[in-house]
């Protein structure tokens, strides 16, 4: 319905002016509205979101103009639908017929949805300025409303079959009471039992001492295992093994590692590398690099490696080659199938935990379904205890299922209920589709999917959504929660004020206390950050996830992978090599969210927003555009809630961005933290739902002011610069919880900063960096601004402020505080140690410009990490005896001026009363300190250290000692600067563990042995010319990295059974290759950075005999290479980076027929060409499988 008056003005312009009546089209509020109801009956027919959807409909029917026919019928249609859904609900488990009704219910739901979208899309489109569209709009209203019409007719017809089929199924029509469902808060005021995954169920303590003690046996057994079926608490009973301190003191190595159906070998060999040696970076190793290091390990200490859940015994074969036959290491196993251990070690000892007894069974119920009634008084009403016996015996002993079922109970207050639930314990929810443990325990399996059936529809759908993870995967929950946010999940009753992040755990809450996920809220912020699935509900939620086809996944095996192309969500989980093609894979016009979770990087096309305009999530990880550029396109997805450009390449944004008027979510951290994204002013400013904003750093116009005074409904806002921003904007953000700024205009004065943060009292986590690194002092109470928010836990500020307030002025629940370049004139610690709920303090960069800083006796009593770094002018410290009870970790670098304690004591050249230094750190970091005694008398008697740094002149002495027994647990020793440091004396029995040693720019040190050293580092011996190395001396040394010496030692008197040398910026001038050929252990060799600046190498015949890997790495002055026949013949890779002058490859290497990769880097296209079939030295190479060329 619409005016129109055409007008000829001057020069024959005719201008059409038109006018819409007020109930022509639906509002963006009620479309939305309708959307989610709509989302909420596909899910789950649950009759409040049918009599929601009707009241929708009653209250909006003048919107409906040109179509009112067709929607009163529907209307129609939708409330009587409404009253066969109860009944259907509770018929559909026992009725084929009625389960197939409900499904293709769910099917008109999803269509009708569709229509809907489609139709406001179409108009939103269709509004566009200009007289061109306007005149396409008209010739197109008429032809929408008519396709409208007829739309919604046939989703009428296709109601009215299924009301029919249901009626003819024997499903009643009811009438409904119209009651509001429980909302969370509500529910959260029920009392739940949660048992902690990790608290030791009835009868475990026993188990765990049986278990510890065979482990810590010294006999020839290595492989134990833990079987059973799925949920008799095989990993609970290995997690307590595994933190159990008798194991921690024995095995010095730990690694847990989780083993999914769908397991990479090199994964597995990654985190248990990764776990054994975490200064490793494994994320770049081969497969034979990694299994090299691990037998490494295992060959000189002794560890426990948890393998969780592996199923087949051709699993174990995969990565059994890391587990050569030597003393000292164990494995322990959990599995479904007892036969794995066995098969891995014929003496394995197969400990299978029984099932609970029905008395220890009914006891684990009790504690969960009653968990406050457990007085004397209290007794439990005969009925429901019947019931409740009767019940846990379809538990089949299990502690898992005992747990949600107590859980499930827990909830219901009335003998109804927990008949009602009886009875539908009884009902077959899932005979005949059961997993491999079906056959033993359908009923378990029973329990647990009417778990899912009794969750509300909310949190149904929170759920379901975790099958869009890959197993054993550790969920994020705040992007989690941003996800359910954009898919309405979460329901706008449970705000009330509360964050998306606050609602979101609180489902999160509901799901741990029915013991459906496993999650614990962080000790920091006591919030919950990630969830796992028990791989048993995890079963219970992908079958689920199938039947309601709610998510199709890419790159797995399971069968939720094969859902119908009608799914409205694709979840991305894991993928070759290669580039993703999404035109391909992606083939579902009403395809609503795409996630990319363990994706590789893929290519994003106009093409691909072209053809999904109804998407609503957005996750664009990774992502290429050509040029960087976002394609216009993107701006016609209007319905987009989350939108996230995290590590891609968008360095030029749109304007038609401004069109994505309902984001909830965009992030715009793009893929470095220096690149600078082109990014339209108002881009922003029409975006008023959005909650989180996490902006680029820079922005390529320096003018560029981006308008955020409307974004009111923000929670959380990142890199706000006040070079593109204005901070009054800020003043209507009273919904922030977390804020990071920085400010780079000197025209924002303290005063105005408070000012316009003044009104932030919700927020959380707050960041203050001065971006100019000046420093304005001013008159401003610049002590005071922060101090108002009451609820803030986290604080980071970067900005001059000569001096703290009092502590009661501070936030009572800080957690977290980092100082940087605030110039404190005053000792900050007798405010900061009164915080009584602080675990981390970090002061750095002349945050402090005092003399001196004193803990006292019972400050910081929860404080966990404490760091300094920089304080130029700090010269002593006083730690009194109480202060910090649970610190940790205790980091100094870099303050040259520090050197006593109370008492003429110095901080650690001459202390004799530990009582100053906390026991129990495990690392410690100097820097800079001049100390002039020997350190290693006092380090060496904190029992915990396993990691030590010594920087930048640390130390000025000529000698150190380390005594026989000292340093028990030290496993990493750096020095690095020490230049007057001549003397090293080791005592037999000293750092019996230590496998890493770094030394660097000590030019006077002599060396000396170690018994367990595996890898050394030497950096800027400029003389250095001789290494001897006595017979028995290093006998573990396998990796040798020198940077920075202009000579190497003869190869006699080097180590003959080293595997691993790396040279960098040595600038040798002789070639390095007849030294190192000669040392017949050599596996892998990297020349690096201009490590060789001679023109000629030559590698002889027999040379090299065990090597594997060689790498040539920025030798700018390598012009030949010559390779002699016999010459390295185990070589299995080559790479050769940016050695330009470098002229050909060695006629050589076509004799070494083990070479299977050669991969060139920046090398030029010459070499591409010589190389390729047909090319001038094709012959040198065609027997290699790999040969790859790769540039900038």
């Amino acid at each position: 319905v619409f005016t129109c008056v055409l007008t000829k003005t001057h020069s024959h312009i005719f201008v059409l002016q038109i006018g819409w009546s007020k109930s022509d089209r639906f509002s963006r509020g009620d479309f939305y509205f309708f959307r989610r109801l709509m989302a909420e009956l596909a899910v789950a027919l649950l009759p409040f979101a049918v009599e929601r959807l009707s009241n929708l409909l009653v209250r909006e029917t003048e919107r409906f103009q040109g179509v009112e026919e067709e929607f009163k019928g529907l209307k129609n249609d939708v409330e009587k639908l409404r009253c066969f859904l109860e009944d259907a609900e509770a018929k559909k488990h026992t009725s084929a017929t009625v389960k197939h009704t409900i499904q293709a219910v769910k099917e008109i739901v999803l269509d009708a949805e569709d229509i809907v979208e489609t139709f406001v899309l179409m108009e939103e489109l269709g509004n566009r300025r200009g007289i061109t569209n306007t005149v396409r709009r008209l010739s197109c209203v008429s032809l929408e409303r008519r396709g409208l019409a007829m739309d919604m007719k046939a989703v009428r017809e296709r109601i009215s079959k299924e009301i029919h089929d249901m009626q003819s199924s024997g499903v009643q029509q009811q009438v409904i009471v119209r009651e509001r469902s429980m909302p969370p808060q509500d529910e959260q005021r029920q009392t739940f039992y949660i048992v902690d995954e990790e608290q030791p169920i009835v009868g475990m303590e026993r188990n765990i001492e049986i278990l510890v003690g065979y482990l810590l046996e010294e006999d020839s057994r290595q492989v134990f295992a833990i079987t059973g079926m799925g949920g008799i608490g095989k990993t609970t009973l290995a997690r307590k093994v595994f933190n159990h301190e008798k194991i921690k003191s024995h095995f010095p190595g730990l690694a847990w590692v989780c083993v999914s159906q769908q397991f990479e070998k090199k994964t597995i060999w990654q985190t248990i590398l990764q776990q054994l040696r975490p200064e490793c970076d494994v994320s770049k190793m081969m497969e034979g690099k990694l299994l090299e290091k691990i037998v490494r390990v295992l060959e000189t200490q002794k560890a426990l490696i948890v393998i969780d859940d592996i199923w087949r015994e051709g699993d174990w074969d995969l990565i059994k080659p890391v587990f050569l036959p030597k003393k000292g290491w164990k494995v322990l196993l959990t599995s479904r199938n007892e036969e794995v251990g066995l098969h891995a070690d014929r003496q394995c000892v197969n400990f299978k935990p029984e099932c609970l007894t029905f008395e220890d069974s009914w006891d684990l119920f009790q504690r969960i379904a009653f968990p406050i009634k457990d007085t004397a008084e209290f007794k439990i009403e005969e009925d429901m205890k019947e019931i409740g016996m009767e019940m846990i015996k379809h538990c089949g002993g299990l502690p898992l299922a005992i747990k949600v079922l107590g859980a499930l109970l827990g909830s219901k207050y009335t003998l109804h209920e927990w008949k009602r639930i009886r009875e539908n314990i009884k009902a077959p929810t899932i005979r005949g589709s059961g997993s491999d443990d079906r056959n033993f325990n359908m009923k378990v399996y029973d329990v647990l999917y009417l778990s899912f059936e009794e969750l509300p529809a909310y949190l149904k759908q929170c759920f379901l959504y975790l099958a869009c993870f890959p197993e054993d995967s550790k969920i994020g929950v705040e992007t989690l929660s941003y996800y359910w946010a954009a898919e309405g999940i979460l329901m706008p009753m449970d705000f009330d004020g509360a964050s998306i992040r606050e609602v979101a755990d609180g489902y999160i809450e509901q799901l741990v206390k029915r013991n459906m996920v496993i999650s614990k809220r962080d000790v920091d912020t006591s919030r919950f950050e990630t969830l796992q699935l028990h791989d048993m509900m995890r079963e219970v939620c992908l079958r689920k996830a199938e039947e309601e086809n709610f998510v199709q996944t890419i790159g797995t095996s399971t069968a939720n992978s094969k859902s119908s192309c009608k799914s409205r969500r694709l979840a991305v989980v894991h993928l070759p090599e290669e580039t993703f093609n999404v035109d391909t894979e992606m083939k579902n016009p009403s395809l609503r969210s795409l996630l990319f979770i363990e994706g590789r990087r893929w290519k994003a096309t106009s093409l691909f927003f072209t053809r999904h305009k109804l998407m609503r999530v957005l996750d664009l990880f990774c992502v290429e555009f050509e040029g960087g550029k976002v394609p216009s396109s993107i701006g016609k997805l209007i319905h987009l809630r989350y939108l996230s450009f995290e590590w891609s390449n968008a360095t030029q944004l749109p304007s038609s961005m401004r069109n994505l008027k309902k984001l909830l979510y965009l992030n715009l951290d793009v893929i470095c933290f220096s690149t600078v994204v082109d990014m339209p002013n108002k881009i922003l400013n029409e975006m008023r739902e959005l909650t989180f904003l996490w902006l680029p750093k820079s922005l390529h116009d320096k003018n560029t002011k981006l308008e955020l005074g409307n974004l009111v409904k923000l929670e959380t806002l990142k890199n706000f610069n006040t070079k593109h921003g204005r901070v009054t904007d800020l003043q209507g953000m009273t919904r922030l919880r977390s804020l990071s700024i920085y400010i780079t205009d000197e025209r924002y004065t303290m005063e105005i900063l408070s000012s316009s943060l003044s009104k932030l009292s919700h927020l959380e986590i707050l960041t203050i960096c001065n971006g100019n690194k000046f420093y304005t002092p001013t008159n401003d109470d610049e002590e005071g601004f922060v101090w108002d928010f009451v609820n803030l836990k986290q604080l980071w500020l970067e900005i001059y402020m000569p001096r703290l307030p009092d502590a009661q002025r501070f936030p009572s629940h800080l957690t977290t505080i980092h100082l940087k370049e605030c110039r404190l004139k005053e000792d900050p610690m007798p405010i900061l140690e009164k915080l009584l709920h602080l675990k981390e303090v970090r002061l750095k960069n002349n945050s402090f410009c005092g003399r001196r800083m004193v803990c006292s006796r019972d400050g910081f009593p929860q404080l966990h990490r404490l760091e300094f770094w920089g304080l130029e002018e700090w010269e002593e410290w006083i730690v009194e005896e109480g202060s910090m009870p649970l610190l940790h970790t205790l980091r100094i670098y870099y303050c040259p001026k520090l050197k006593e304690l109370p008492d003429g004591l110095q901080i650690i050249t001459n202390l004799e009363d530990l009582r100053y230094l906390p026991s129990h750190l495990t690392t410690i970091s100097l820097s800079g300190y001049r100390l002039t005694e020997d350190p290693m008398p006092i380090l060496e008697k904190l029992l915990q250290l396993k990691e030590i740094s010594l920087d930048c002149r640390s130390f000025c002495g000529r000698r150190m000692d380390c005594s026989r027994g000292g340093f028990p647990q030290l496993q990493k020793l750096q020095f690095i600067g020490l230049e007057e440091w001549e003397e090293w004396i080791i005592e037999e029995g000293s750092m019996p563990l230590l496998h890493t040693l770094s030394i660097r720019s000590c030019i006077k040190l002599k060396e000396d042995g170690f018994p367990q050293l595996q890898k050394l580092e030497f950096e800027g011996l400029k003389e250095w010319e001789e290494w001897i190395v006595e017979e028995g001396s290093m006998p573990l040394l396998h990796t040798l990295e020198i940077d920075s010496c202009p000579k190497l030692p003869d190869a006699q008197r080097s180590p003959s059974h080293l595997t691993t040398i790396s040279l960098r910026l040595c600038r040798l001038k002789e070639d390095p290759m007849p030294i190192l050929e000669k040392l017949l252990h050599l596996k892998e060799v990297r020349l690096k950075n201009n490590s060789f600046c001679g023109r000629r190498m030559v590698c002889s015949r027999d040379g090299f005999p065990q090597l594997q890997t060689l790498e040539f790495d920025g030798l700018e002055e390598w012009e030949e290479w010559i390779v002699e026949e016999g010459s390295m013949p185990l070589l299995c890779t080559l790479c050769i980076y940016e050695c330009r002058k470098l002229k050909e490859i060695p006629d050589g290497l076509r004799f070494i027929t083990s070479l299977n990769s050669l991969l060139f880097y920046n090398m030029g296209k010459r070499w591409e060409k010589r190389l390729s079939k047909g090319g001038k030295d094709y012959y040198k190479v065609q027997h290699i499988p790999s040969v790859k060329f790769s540039y900038y």
